[in-house]
């Protein structure tokens, strides 16, 4: 090969190496208003020899390197189709090559290549423990070699990962220091870090720590959901949470749109679970809440039993009907005509309906679930023979069988707009419910409360579809989204009746 051909070559992976990120960073550029000019030379597509062009495009990038942070590559990633197996390989090999790697370059490292394992692994992967020939073979492409050997700190994370696993909630998660101590052997092993089965090593960690902090999170946005649910029911209003960043009489309704607004955090630099104290601290004040309720119940039931031949002619104790039986944490109000029965299938209602913009960028292991799911069954639906009539398209996966409606199956095929990608999620999160309920009934290891978590999200999102359906008096549409969302909510009730 002449040195002419080698030049050319080069040349040419250059630009198309380059173009790749320009996406990527120009795109960054304009989302986050970052302010850098336009790369000219990147903008037209022509390839180029000279020198002085090819120095001004690295410039470019070199400079988007500096400007772009962890989170902000977190957030476009996650809330747009970039996060591709190209673009993704293409990040975190451009940050691994750099000579010399500041604490934000081993950030993003760090970040890019959990996303492309959980981007490239098979559906398992979510699903069970994974061994860490397994991780390395799915980061081959980007660390071009498969160690053989481990390094004997590995059994130390792997304890790390035991306790994480057992946490019920993020505030065990924050008290067992699981993830402080894992972030000190990181810093404590310097350039070593950078070592090939060190990068395996703690991908595979942060890819189940991440799992395990997210299954925390959802417990405790369960446990809130629930906590909401029976302060209704006792005649409450509003509450005090202060403590929360929230106010003294914060409305129920406002606080269930506040615990469903937790994709927040990603758009700010991680801190170690520092910015979910305030969803630790509305537990709290919940919980505290229905606490004083109980206690006030059994004070009254006392003293009922003390002076049984004067009994006190009020409305039952868990329900207390006086301004003046009611715990200072909060305070009643009279209750309008819309508010006063909870209406049925209140589980399944009680989410409030996440803003679009936060949908798309909000809890990744929700996204990817999702994801991976509508991949699969686009998959299955496209390949199923051509139906005629009204009929169901039949799909199996991780076991299980399911019917995919004929305008479910639709929004899959022919879709290309909001109201299908709105069916296919749910549907999506439809499926990800049915496998998970019957491992549960099974017995197999699953996270139920991330599939209902799912679940109420995706009703919301099709309630609202539905809405809008109705305004723009498409009723064929509005029938098929209430049908689809009648479904996933029948198999709601049944998966939270699993869990009580």
């Amino acid at each position: 090969m002449t040195t002419a051909t080698v030049n050319f070559s080069e040349i040419a992976a250059f630009w198309r190496t380059s173009r790749r990120l320009y996406t990527i960073y120009s795109e960054l550029n304009r989302t986050f208003e970052i302010g850098l000019p336009l790369c000219t030379e990147l903008e037209y597509p022509i390839d180029r020899s000279e020198p002085e062009v090819i120095a001004r495009v690295r410039r470019w990038l070199a400079v988007m390197d500096d400007k772009v942070q962890t989170w902000q590559l977190r957030q476009l990633l996650q809330s747009t189709n970039l996060q591709t197996e190209e673009n993704l390989r293409a990040l975190t090999c451009r940050y691994l090559d750099k000579e010399s790697k500041t604490d934000i370059d081993r950030d993003k490292i760090d970040f890019l290549l959990v996303q492309y394992f959980a981007h490239c692994a098979p559906q398992s992967s979510f699903e069970q423990t994974i061994p860490l020939s397994d991780v390395a073979r799915v980061l081959e492409p980007i660390l071009n070699v498969v160690p053989q050997k481990f390094p004997e700190w590995t059994a130390d994370i792997d304890q790390k990962l035991e306790t994480l696993n057992q946490c019920n909630s993020l505030e065990e998660l924050q008290k067992s220091n699981a993830l402080v101590d894992v972030r000190e052997l990181k810093l404590s092993l310097g350039e070593h870090y950078l070592d090939v089965p060190a990068l395996v090593a703690f991908t595979r960690f942060n890819f189940l720590a991440r799992r395990a902090f997210f299954r925390a999170m959802h417990l405790d946005l369960h446990a809130i959901r629930v906590s909401l649910g029976q302060l209704e029911g006792r005649g409450v209003t509003t509450l005090d949470c202060r403590d929360a960043g929230l106010t003294e009489l914060e409305s129920l309704e406002h606080v269930r749109h506040v615990i469903h607004q937790w994709k927040t955090p990603f758009r700010a630099p991680y801190s170690g679970g520092n910015s979910f104290q305030p969803l630790v601290a509305l537990r709290h004040a919940l919980e505290r809440v229905l606490q004083e309720f109980d206690d006030k119940a059994k004070h009254i039931a006392e003293a009922e039993e003390k002076a049984p031949a004067e009994p006190k002619p009020s409305a039952p104790a868990s329900v207390p009907q006086r301004q003046s039986d009611q715990p200072a944490a909060f305070k009643p109000e009279k209750k309008t005509e819309l508010q006063a029965e909870p209406q049925k299938g209140k589980a399944a209602a009680s989410v409030a309906a996440p803003t679009p913009s936060s949908e798309a960028d909000g809890h990744p292991e929700q996204d990817m679930y999702l994801e991976q799911c509508i991949g699969d069954l686009t998959r299955q639906i496209m390949a199923a023979p051509p139906k005629h009539g009204a009929s169901v398209t039949p799909i199996t996966l991780a076991g299980c069988k399911l019917l995919i409606a004929t305008w479910e199956a639709e929004a899959f095929t022919r879709g290309n707009d909001e109201l299908s990608s709105a069916i296919q999620r749910a549907v999506a999160a439809r499926t990800i419910l049915h496998v998970c309920v019957d491992r549960h009934k099974k017995q197999e290891p699953t996270d139920l409360f991330v599939a209902l978590e799912i679940a109420h999200l995706a009703v919301e999102e099709m309630r609202q579809q539905v809405a809008r359906a109705k305004e723009a008096k498409n009723i064929d549409a509005a029938v098929s989204l209430a049908a689809t969302t009648k479904r996933l909510l029948g198999l709601i009730t049944e998966g939270e009746k699993l869990c009580n």
